[in-house]
């Protein structure tokens, strides 16, 4: 896992395929999710980013205390890949994607590697599997004929990757990272300071409070402002566990 990185000043080397990866991901989603999703790569909510051959996994800080994970996958080729070439899942409420728009979750995982794109240009052909001499990587054919000759077809540690990287493995395989990173650092809930501090020993007694005598308060000479003191007070209520 790394933190996504934020590209400061101007001039950088991948700002072709950074602003084609925006360009994706709005033809992805909706204005609405695409606002939010841009906002949350800004705001510092994706917390980490993993790219790997055929796909790229983020961790994304929204409502709740637990990070959703977001994962866009890529058919492998060359150059930016179209619409039809990607596909993502998210473990948002929103990823059933009834009206057909990604959640903004993945707009924010999109514009999280645009940010990467923009200073390591090279993560493209990395994202779309392919390797610095122009061949798949772990993603040829050869990989997968030598894999059924010695048995081990389908074998993810021995064998060729498939050509379409399995969203959902990669995604339960980052919810256990992130589950266990986060049960290893839970701490206890804070405490109440006040709770100690008013706390009554056993078998104490406490002593009888008569009635507290009603003080009439001597309000402003202003109208309007006697007017708002008086509704407040005719409100106040004092309630004694």
């Amino acid at each position: 896992m790394s933190r996504p990185r934020k590209p400061f000043g101007a001039n950088h080397p991948g700002r072709l395929p950074a602003t084609m990866v925006k360009v994706l991901a709005a033809e992805m989603s909706d204005p609405s999710r695409l606002r939010r999703g841009k906002q949350y790569a800004q705001d510092g909510s994706v917390l980490d980013i993993v790219i790997d051959p055929g796909t790229v996994t983020c961790e994304i800080q929204g409502s709740r205390s637990m990070p959703y994970i977001a994962a866009v996958t890529v058919t492998p080729g060359d150059g930016m890949p179209l619409r039809r070439d990607v596909h993502y899942s998210c473990t948002c409420p929103d990823d059933d994607n009834w009206d057909g728009y990604a959640c903004k979750h993945v707009v924010a995982t999109l514009f999280a590697l645009s940010n990467e794109f923009l200073l390591e240009p090279e993560l493209l052909d990395l994202w779309r599997g392919r390797t610095a001499d122009g061949t798949d990587d772990e993603l040829d054919d050869e990989s997968d004929d030598a894999s059924a000759d010695d048995g081990s077809a389908g074998d993810d540690h021995t064998g060729g990757r498939r050509a379409v990287v399995d969203a959902e493995d990669r995604r339960r395989g980052h919810l256990r990272l992130v589950g266990s990173d986060e049960r290893s650092q839970r701490r206890p809930p804070p405490t109440d300071p006040l709770v100690d501090l008013l706390r009554r020993p056993d078998n104490t007694e406490l002593p009888d409070i008569g009635d507290i005598e009603r003080i009439e308060p001597v309000l402003p000479r202003s109208r309007g402002l006697s007017s708002v003191l008086r509704d407040a007070l005719g409100n106040l209520r004092i309630e004694w566990e």
